[in-house]
């Protein structure tokens, strides 16, 4: 009897403990898609550490290996080349460097930050939100809610897969030029250090291609209305700048992955992937650049025409 009487009370105590810890259903706020967004974000800040970890525990492995190889070499110097050891400590070097390693990567594409994309301003002009209204409320604000968050949330991404690519590129620098494009002087271990160097600063990468296309990086994604627009509109301008912006937004997220695509492709073409060619890699960069700052797109084109054949402008 007393047995059972401990067990009923050890199981009252283990149901209490589970109650407690159990959320409160009843007031918990459901996140928004932007915040699930945001909170997987900051997750992916902390796989960059994790590749870190790993490639300096590469970095000592190949330390060693390497200096076991250039003992063989001097104890048979014809059955073991002493290249063998030297590009193990290169490669060692530079995973148990890596922070260095990309460092000098970045500075030799980039040289500076002046070619990131300027601001967070994706479709509005400064901190200006569109404000959603009438029937349009439901889109604008799932757009203007997951926009930011999304932005952020592929730049981490291809910062991970950036990290990754870099990694790769520097485990072939202990292959033989047997392996060709792949080898370590081939292009494909050239453009691996590249496009995970690209992938690693994708703002600058992107903001790169509109320096390059309209003169700097700045986004022209606020709409303005001509005199006749406005009248035509009858005071709704502010709804319809809303839509146009959340179109804009959702256009640039689009750009933004089709960048990333078309870098990695690039990668895949130096690899010697017969699937694809530069001129894809290209076209979705340069597409994706375009779409990225539509406005601008738009502006150049009624530039290009000579007169104002929209009604609309973008600042």
């Amino acid at each position: 009897m007393r047995r059972i009487s401990k067990t009923l009370l050890y199981s009252a105590v283990m149901v209490g403990a589970v109650a407690l810890a159990l959320p409160d259903f009843a007031h918990a706020a459901a996140p928004s898609t932007g915040e699930v967004m945001t909170n997987l974000h900051e997750s992916l800040r902390r796989v960059p550490n994790i590749l870190t970890t790993i490639a300096f525990v590469s970095g000592l492995f190949l330390a060693v290996a390497g200096v076991l190889k250039l003992r063989d070499h001097v104890d048979n110097p014809p059955q073991t080349p002493i290249s063998a050891g030297v590009k193990r400590l290169i490669a060692g070097g530079a995973f148990l460097a890596l922070p260095l390693t990309t460092n000098i990567v970045k500075g030799t594409l980039f040289g500076t930050d002046t070619g990131e994309v300027a601001g967070n301003n994706w479709g509005v002009a400064g901190s200006v939100v569109p404000t959603p209204v009438a029937l349009d409320e439901v889109a604008v604000a799932f757009i203007t809610n997951i926009a930011t968050p999304m932005k952020y949330l592929m730049i981490s991404f291809s910062f991970i897969l950036g990290l990754a690519l870099i990694l790769v590129g520097i485990s072939r620098l202990i292959k033989t030029a047997q392996e060709g494009p792949r080898g370590p002087t081939g292009m494909g271990t050239l453009f691996t250090f590249i496009a995970g160097m690209m992938l690693m600063a994708l703002g600058q990468s992107m903001g790169t291609f509109s320096a390059s296309l309209f003169g700097d990086g700045q986004m022209q994604n606020y709409a303005q209305f001509s005199g006749y627009v406005q009248t035509a509109l009858g005071g709704n301008e502010d709804q319809l700048r809303a839509v146009i912006g959340s179109l804009l937004m959702f256009v640039s997220l689009v750009g933004f992955i089709a960048f990333l695509r078309g870098i990695y492709i690039m990668k895949l073409v130096a690899d010697g992937n017969q699937n694809h060619s530069i001129t894809q890699s290209l076209t979705f960069m340069i597409g994706g650049a375009l779409a990225f700052n539509l406005g601008r797109v738009i502006n150049m084109l009624q530039q290009s025409l000579g007169y104002d054949a929209l009604g609309i402008a973008f600042i």
